[in-house]
């Protein structure tokens, strides 16, 4: 191919078990990682990694502690404060993990960092039997089913924020939520899901609520006082771990209260999506005592979701009602809101419209279009201002300064005109381009 090459080098053969020193230093990469085919069994392997930091949640929390069971998929998430509560999360994971299938945890694979050291941890591990196992430094694809764990709840998490118009401090509410969903969605690889694959119990979700819907929670009997309304507002930002009630936050406090008889508006299904079997409308949820009750008793997903959130309310039996809590009078009250539009062309799933006229004429429904409902302090701003400088005086509010952040103008009376204008500036920048 050429001339002049000198026949020492042209001739030159490669001397095996020899390196070339340069060429190494100039071109190595790193050797590929192919995807482990090793089946584990029960509980024999535990996956865990740390997510954060992030924005500081209702309950202070800014990082978050995963774990995940090899075998089954199963997930648990806890937010948390400080890296240095992570050991007493994990010791708490396992233990129930282990309660839950009667199983030990023989092996625990995590990235090396110092949370996972402590010498608590390590005497711990020992004093268990457990093999911790550490991978290579700047390595995390030897735990990537801990990464790609962290990665599916970071991305889904965003997504129900954004969906329900939530604050981002709603964060580990909504990744409580994720997750209660995740183990109780099909898996890859697996024929039931990882809820009954971990624990034998087909899950029932018939439970499972939109996040961020509106929701009227009924109040206990002894915090309830004549002729004043019977439920309080807020949104559902997820369920009781552990428990058979659902967490609403309450619009005038900002707190989380567990609660079991609550009424929730769901968002109807957005463009792009079907609408066959949603409810548009308001539905009167009532959790039922049984035991197919989709796992919302027992050990659900351990999650120790901002538990100093808010308090709880427990229902009382011997509550007297005159039809409050009747799913058909509920119905009832609804009927005018419902009648918009022609209603001579509905019909009952199930029926035809030949059988609907044979049939017997049923009650009139009221066709009158509902008026727009517009809040009192929305009309008259300031008698709005008015009446909350008496409250706001007495809770040490001076209404006349600006609040330093969103989260203090929450806690202020006024926070129903706060939240407006932030809504008309945002509205105004992106009209004006602000923000490219």
């Amino acid at each position: 191919m050429v001339d002049g090459m000198p026949s020492s080098v042209a001739n030159a053969e490669r001397v095996v078990g020899t390196v070339c020193v340069p060429c190494v230093d100039g071109k190595m990469v790193q050797a590929p990682h192919p995807r482990s085919s090793n089946k584990t069994t029960e509980c024999e392997l535990v996956h865990t990694d740390m997510g954060g930091p992030l924005t500081e949640s209702l309950g202070g929390s800014i990082y978050n502690i995963t774990a995940l069971e090899d075998s089954t998929g199963f997930i648990t998430a806890t937010p948390i404060k400080t890296k240095g509560m992570a050991s007493e999360v994990l010791k708490t994971r396992i233990k129930q993990l282990e309660t839950m299938t009667g199983v030990n945890v023989k092996r625990f694979r995590h990235d090396g960092a110092k949370e996972y050291l402590t010498h608590d941890l390590k005497a711990w591990y020992e004093e268990k039997g457990i093999t911790s196992e550490m991978t290579a430094p700047y390595k995390a694809q030897q735990n990537g089913k801990a990464e790609r764990v962290n990665r599916t709840l970071m991305e889904r998490v965003p997504a129900a924020l954004l969906d329900s118009e939530a604050e981002e401090e709603l964060w580990a509410e909504a990744l409580a939520s994720v997750v209660h969903v995740l183990n109780r969605s099909p898996k890859a690889g697996l024929a039931v899901t990882p809820l009954e694959a971990l624990t034998g119990r087909r899950p029932n979700v018939a439970g499972f609520r939109v996040l961020g819907s509106r929701a009227r929670a009924l109040k206990p009997k002894k915090q309830h006082r004549k002729l004043e309304p019977r439920t309080d507002v807020g949104r559902f930002v997820g369920y009781t771990f552990g428990g058979k009630s659902y967490r609403i936050l309450e619009d005038w406090s900002n707190k989380v209260f567990e609660l079991r008889d609550v009424l929730m508006e769901e968002k109807p299904t957005k463009a792009g999506t079907s609408s066959v079997g949603s409810s548009a409308g308001p539905q009167l949820t009532l959790t039922e005592d049984s035991d197919h009750n989709g796992d919302m008793d027992g050990a659900m997903e351990m999650l120790g979701a901002e538990g100093d959130g808010g308090k709880k309310h427990l229902p009382e039996e011997d509550s007297e009602s005159d039809s409050g809590g009747d799913p058909d009078d509920l119905a009832d009250d609804s009927d005018d809101e419902e009648g918009q539009g022609d209603t001579a062309s509905i019909h009952p799933v199930g029926h035809s419209a030949a059988e609907m006229d044979n049939a017997a004429p049923g009650p009139r429904r009221s066709t009158r279009r509902p008026a727009p409902k517009v809040t009192w302090w929305e009309k008259d701003p300031k008698a709005y201002l008015a009446s909350s400088a008496e409250s706001a005086a007495k809770d040490g509010w001076d209404l006349t300064k600006p609040p330093a952040s969103e989260k203090e103008a929450r806690a202020r009376p006024d926070w129903p005109l706060w939240k407006k204008a932030i809504k008309d500036e945002v509205v105004a920048h992106k009209l004006l381009g602000t923000w490219s």
